[in-house]
């Protein structure tokens, strides 16, 4: 069996708003959106992050605020860009909302890429081409504050001293490494080992086909079981764009749409592009490519609806299963 989480259209509700009344308006259909995936039986919702390059609701916000509108459903970032704040804030606030929710909150975090997320990182005094290394710092904070096993650090970009936050997730918040480099000769790069060797507790990328995705999730589970943990332990997730019509081209051409207007530095991606990124079509269509992923590995898919009707998305998405 695999687990079906949704993504939170957080930055669609901030754009296509229409003044502080509809933007309040748009901001409180996260939460109905989110009781209407748990009814309808999804595991999971995921909410993702940008300051400046993407604008859109805080993450770690809007699943507080869906904590108290939902009881049971996984909460998590997809993607959370951490080393973007002060770490210490963010273990807080993490922390937070995951005693909040009663231990549901888990982490996908990632460093991003592209030339507004470059612009963003300079904005927010974060050095773009040393962001991994950034990242890694702040991944160290964060557990170490969580754990209560340092007060104290001292690192090229992040240091600390004498800090405690007071507050221990309720058990293992788990990180899920959002990494896109994997080479199927070479597999990841030294920094990428480190970071799921350190700190992963699962996978979570974007954009491989079955087959690289079977051999990434094996190499991330070799280089966890080199590190003296568990790898059967560690989570295999996917994150992907679906849309469900009557046609491949007619949700294709939503696909297109909402990419376009989403990622506006991107311009219009192909339809081979765009199948890159999931499955556009008919229902058995979708229902055939999930089937492939989860033949791969895929424990838990984090699905993003790729158009504005949500609603219909939703829906149709759970008949097919």
């Amino acid at each position: 069996m695999v687990d079906h989480g949704y993504v939170l259209p957080t930055r669609g509700i901030v754009l296509d708003s229409d003044g502080a009344q509809d933007q309040l308006a748009r901001t409180r259909s996260c939460s109905t959106l989110a009781r209407a995936a748990e009814s309808m039986g999804f595991e999971s919702v995921w909410a993702g992050d940008s300051v400046l390059a993407k604008p859109r609701l805080d993450p770690l916000s809007t699943l507080a605020a869906v904590a108290a509108e939902t009881d049971a459903i996984e909460l998590g970032t997809a993607i959370h860009l951490p080393h973007l704040r002060r770490p210490v804030a963010v273990a807080q606030q993490a922390a937070t909302v995951d005693l909040l929710s009663g231990g549901r909150l888990s982490l996908g975090v990632g460093v991003g890429s592209g030339a507004s997320v470059a612009t963003e990182h300079e904005q927010l005094g974060v050095p773009f081409d040393r962001r991994g290394r950034v990242l890694d710092e702040t991944l160290d904070v964060i557990r170490g504050l969580w754990d209560g096993a340092i007060d104290t650090y001292d690192g090229d970009f992040v240091t600390l001293e004498d800090a405690d936050i007071g507050l221990r997730p309720t058990g293992d918040l788990p990180i899920y490494v959002a990494s896109a480099t994997f080479d199927p000769r070479d597999g990841y790069p030294k920094q990428i080992r480190r970071r799921i060797a350190d700190h992963g507790d699962g996978w979570l990328p974007i954009s491989k086909s079955p087959e690289m995705y079977a051999g990434g999730i094996d190499r991330a589970r070799e280089i966890v079981d080199d590190a003296g943990r568990n790898p059967s332990a560690f989570g295999a997730a996917y994150y992907q764009d679906i849309v469900i019509d009557e046609t491949r081209e007619a949700a294709l051409d939503q696909a297109r749409d909402f990419i376009a207007a989403y990622y506006p530095e991107w311009g219009q991606m192909s339809d081979e592009q765009l199948e890159r990124r999931g499955a556009f079509g008919p229902p058995s269509v979708v229902a055939e490519h999930l089937e492939r992923y989860a033949d791969a590995g895929v424990e838990t898919f984090v699905t993003r609806f790729a158009t504005t009707d949500q609603h219909a998305q939703l829906r149709r998405f759970r008949e097919l299963l």
